[in-house]
């Protein structure tokens, strides 16, 4: 006969077995039958249970490829999860991201770092902040950066004719390119991302960790703040890389304080946000705002800006007879006699075109900008979508929708250079292209990483040769997505050679 204990534990383990699985039966059900999204909206069966399904799909780097698949199979509205929407229609921009549209940022920003622009939800928040920091992007703020930008494109020079004839990692260097430059400008300082001979420095390593954790407080809030109280060191120091990288801008805005006080002349985007706007009448930011802002910015530059560089150079690898059409714009507009500045570069027709087509085929940030619906809801492309919706749409799929991008998947620069309304970006075409964001929330510094991006391209493409190193850096350059961004191979192996040297 079986003792008590043994029957007691029995029970009690059925007891506990039987409890979880009700509760996930009554969570699936009420999913599926409470849900305010009509059953009519198309998606895979799975999204009307759960949104526990999209999530492995974002651990897996996939989600701008699955859902744009889903779009691709359900039309312009796809049923994500119980309350989860994505959208693909022209219709759909306006409502979601444009002027005037009531959806707020979703709580998942929240994940990303500390709260600033980037992560604020609340509009009337939002837009006095905005007033307060923009002015710093403005096109007379970034003309009188141009001379850093200069001074860190020559060390990229340096640095590639170091290797020429070699396979060099482009991406670790447009990568250090463009975090060079976001320190020169945003903290007033270098963070030393030519001194050593290929390494990033130490803040690197911190943010691409940083990056990890804030994914994964995404996807796992309450697993990472058991993770947080683990008594492991290098677990510990793994979930606070966020704090390194803040504690960076902390540490580079005293220092900056400390050397030149509040009335620098320096030039740099740092000397105009502690300087403040007075045309807007509000007050500088507080210090504490200052670092968060300027990190903010720092870590949100690099990547973006580092990985649509590393494309434009790759894409320029594929397509040899583009890279000769650019140099010889170049060399026939006099350029280089103009020392590569943007003033020289900002309309040439060609090199518009290379990096239009790079930005809408490999757009920064891939997937989806989430919104919530407010109030009783609003109309969205034509259906009434409910409040407390979770709404999006993705670059991956607007800026490859063939009514707008004829041979969508092909690089093909013309369609922004040859003149018809559909090539040369009429304003339908323009409002498919989300890769900078819509609306008020559109990225404050479109147009400083635009200027990077082609000073870059300017000076590299006229005085080198690219090629791929070899069929692997295809697979290399395979696009992943962890929000932002990621070739696959976390490199881009390409030779370089002296452009006079035929």
């Amino acid at each position: 006969m079986e003792s008590p204990s043994y029957l007691t534990s029995g029970t009690t383990v059925a007891a506990i077995t039987i409890a979880l699985l009700t509760g996930i039966f009554w969570k699936l059900t009420s999913n599926l039958l409470l849900s305010p999204i009509p059953a009519t909206v198309p998606g895979p069966i799975i999204a009307r249970l759960t949104k526990k399904w999209i999530l492995f799909v974002d651990l897996s780097g996939s989600r701008a490829r699955t859902i744009h698949d889903l779009h691709q199979k359900y039309g312009p509205v796809v049923r994500l999860a119980p309350n989860e929407l994505s959208f693909a229609s022209l219709q759909s921009v306006k409502a979601i991201y444009g002027p005037g549209t009531t959806c707020i940022k979703s709580p998942a920003y929240d994940n990303f770092g500390r709260l600033g622009l980037f992560q604020m939800q609340d509009p009337a928040q939002h837009r006095e902040r905005q007033k307060r920091v923009a002015h710093i992007f403005a096109p007379s703020s970034l003309q009188q950066m141009e001379p850093l930008i200069q001074g860190v494109l020559h060390k990229l020079v340096s640095a590639i004719e170091k290797r020429l004839g070699k396979p060099v990692d482009a991406l670790h260097w447009c990568r250090m390119t463009a975090l060079e430059v976001s320190g020169e400008i945003l903290l007033g300082k270098s963070f030393g991302a030519f001194a050593a001979d290929g390494d990033a420095p130490a803040y690197v390593h911190h943010l691409d960790n940083a990056y990890l954790v804030w994914s994964l407080f995404g996807l796992a809030p309450l697993l990472c703040k058991t993770l947080e109280r683990l008594p492991v060191k290098s677990l510990q120091q793994f979930m606070a890389a966020g704090d390194y990288v803040y504690k960076y801008g902390d540490d580079a805005l005293k220092e900056y304080l400390k050397l030149y006080g509040r009335s620098s002349t320096r030039r740099s985007l740092l000397t105009k946000i502690i300087a403040g706007d007075p045309s807007t009448g509000t007050e500088p930011l507080t210090d504490r705002e200052i670092s968060v802002e300027v990190s903010n910015l720092v870590f949100a530059a690099t990547d973006t800006t580092g990985n649509t560089m590393t494309y434009a150079l790759y894409r320029l690898c594929c397509h040899q007879e583009w890279q000769e059409k650019l140099r010889a714009e170049l060399r026939a507009s006099g350029a280089k006699a103009a020392g590569f500045s943007f003033q020289s570069l900002q309309s040439l027709p060609i090199l518009n075109g290379i990096v239009m087509e790079t930005l809408r085929l490999h757009p920064a940030a891939p997937s989806a900008l989430p919104r919530i619906t407010t109030g009783k809801g609003c109309d969205i492309g034509g259906m009434w979508v409910p409040g407390k919706t979770l709404v999006s749409m993705q670059a991956f799929t607007t800026q490859r929708n063939p009514e707008y991008f004829p041979d969508p998947d092909t690089f093909n620069p013309n369609r922004w250079i040859s003149g018809d309304e559909i090539s040369s970006g009429s304003p339908n075409v323009r409002e498919m292209m989300l890769m900078w964001g819509k609306g008020t929330r559109a990225c404050l510094g479109q147009h400083m990483a635009t200027m990077e991006i082609k000073m870059l391209l300017g000076r590299i493409v006229e005085r080198f040769r690219i090629k791929l190193a070899g069929l692997k850096t295809h697979e290399e350059m395979e696009m992943t997505d962890h929000f932002t961004l990621i070739p696959k191979g976390r490199r881009c192996s390409l030779v370089f050679s002296n452009a006079s040297a035929v």
